[in-house]
């Protein structure tokens, strides 16, 4: 990938190098236990700065602490040089010029682009007079093409892409703190992205890329948390990295290596780039295969999965590949074709009937398709077990309670606390989990869209081991991803899509990231 980078404005080069935000020794506690341990970060005016480490190395509570979510127990926080009193308040360091996109966007589906903005508005004012809608329209257009954001103000949340709605987030962001701001005079601020392209294609990581180098030629900060390193080292100009609530180093990205970079998040040296090395063998029985398959995509697709073998999918956004496993598990209707499983025709394709057929479907999106984030640890992962653990008329919970306990600690999943809420923990522990459940079900066909996508790369290993597990036990593995990397660590066999077709097929040694390049731009320019 590769991203312009445009030259500062007057402004920009006025404040560039000031610290927007400072902190020094910030400890936050738990019920006595240090989630934070004395972290300092530096943050200047016009610059992207990487905040690594993986889950649970503290990001979220130092983000929280810096939103007014949490009080911290020691250190201080300075903004543009001034020492602010803590703590903070609810409402955080907002009124200081910081402000926070998080990874749910914080956007009402039913609302309309203009009504954010409007209410952000009249909320700065303090006013409680009738909106002047015709006044708002123009404001919030141009506000939009300002920062070249092409959206009708009317547009509903529910009918943008999901770049255009990462995008509206942060305009809107930036917005409500130059209203804030109130005096015209503009200072710099910060903005915080947590995890804003996890749910992307790398097509639109791209365009949010130029949105926030706009910001950084203005002389804003933008602090950055992500798990994709190739991400952090296109857009990033340095990186704070945490590891156990503290600090283990601040670079320069320009001639930082990324396996330099791994090992800072790890305390550990790894290799490179390897092709799988375990010794399996894919069977010549089929275990599903489709004939003709087609969607709103996908075309006239024919697929062979074989027990014992990672097929990965992969192509540009909208080749297909985003279809390709929901069309497989019936979450969409197909529009032609068939699919068999252990040579059965399977003529109405539900979840349900896949389930029952041992296929299984890890989505993309964890968050809305593939948990209940409200739930327990236990009652997400005890769903597929409800059927086989009712009996004589109650569901037995300590059978499942004991299962979810024993899959938490063979996996690692931390906390391996059954209790939990989903949604307290780490998105690479929320996979785990979820991975760890339908691995319970012994699985005759695993489906795994973006299976890393939003991990940190010690969780990412650690699923990249289970899965290879799983096809050493017998089990045919479907990876959709745009993660070439990981196609080269995991895959035996990958289908390149180009306008919903197969157009290319890479095995063994042929599977390198040049290669996949390569055949994916091919077809794309053919």
């Amino acid at each position: 990938m590769s991203t312009t980078r445009h030259a500062p404005t007057a402004d920009a080069q006025r404040v560039r190098g000031t610290d927007v935000l400072r902190v020094t020794g910030l400890v936050k506690r738990f019920s006595g236990v240090p989630a934070l341990g004395g972290v300092d970060l530096a943050v200047a005016a016009g610059e992207v700065h990487g905040l690594l480490g993986a889950n649970g190395c503290g990001k979220s509570t130092l983000i929280k602490t810096l939103a007014g979510v949490h009080d911290a127990d020691e250190g201080t926080v300075a903004i543009l040089g001034q020492d602010v009193p803590m703590p903070f308040g609810a409402d955080g360091l907002r009124d200081r010029g910081l402000s926070f996109v998080h990874q749910d966007l914080g956007l009402s589906d039913p609302a309309t682009v203009l009504e954010h903005f409007a209410l952000d508005h009249i909320a700065a004012r303090g006013s409680m007079r009738r909106i002047p809608w015709s006044a708002e329209r123009e404001r919030t257009a141009a506000l939009l093409a300002r920062f070249e954001v092409a959206v009708d103000p009317d547009t509903r949340i529910d009918q943008l892409t999901p770049v255009q709605r990462a995008m509206v987030a942060i305009v809107r962001a930036v917005a409500s703190q130059e209203q804030l701001a109130g005096d015209g005079e503009r200072r710099p601020q910060l903005l915080i992205l947590d995890e804003p392209t996890v749910f992307l294609p790398s097509a639109d990581v791209q365009i949010l890329f130029r949105l926030i180098d706009r910001l950084r030629q203005a002389g804003d900060a933008v602090m950055l948390v992500s798990h994709d390193l190739d991400e952090v080292l296109e857009i990033c100009d340095r990186v704070t990295v945490l590891r156990d609530g503290k600090n283990v180093g601040t670079r320069d990205v320009q001639g930082l290596g990324r396996d330099e970079l791994v090992e800072l998040i790890l305390g550990v040296q790894i290799g490179g780039v390897t092709r799988p090395t375990d010794d399996t063998r894919r069977s010549p029985e089929v275990a599903l295969s489709t004939r003709g398959l087609s969607g709103e995509r996908v075309r006239e697709v024919d697929l062979d999965l074989h027990p014992g073998e990672v097929v990965g999918v992969t192509g540009l956004a909208g080749s297909g590949i985003e279809e390709l496993t929901d069309l497989l598990y019936g979450v969409k209707s197909a529009t032609a074709g068939t699919i068999r499983v252990a040579g059965d025709t399977v003529d109405r394709p539900s979840p349900a009937t896949m389930l029952r057929h041992d296929v299984v479907l890890l989505p993309a999106d964890r968050k809305a398709l593939g948990a209940a984030p409200r739930l327990t640890v236990l009652e997400n992962m005890a769903l597929p077990f409800f059927a086989t653990e009712f009996r004589g008329g109650r569901l037995h919970w300590k059978a499942l309670r004991q299962q979810s306990q024993d899959t938490c600690v063979r996996l690692h999943v931390k906390p391996a606390d059954p209790a939990a809420l989903f949604s307290s923990l780490s998105g690479g522990n929320q996979q785990k989990a979820l991975l760890g459940k339908w691995l319970d079900t012994k699985p005759a066909v695993m489906l795994l869209a973006e299976p890393t996508q939003g991990v940190d790369v010690g969780a990412r290993r650690e699923i990249f081991r289970l899965v290879r597990e799983a096809v050493a036990a017998g089990a045919s593995v479907l990876c959709a991803t745009s993660d070439y990397e990981q196609l080269v660590q995991l895959a035996d066999r990958v289908l390149i899509f180009d306008e919903g077709r197969v157009r290319d097929e890479l095995s063994g040694d042929q599977i390198t990231k040049d290669a996949l390049t390569t055949s994916i731009y091919a077809g794309a320019a053919a």
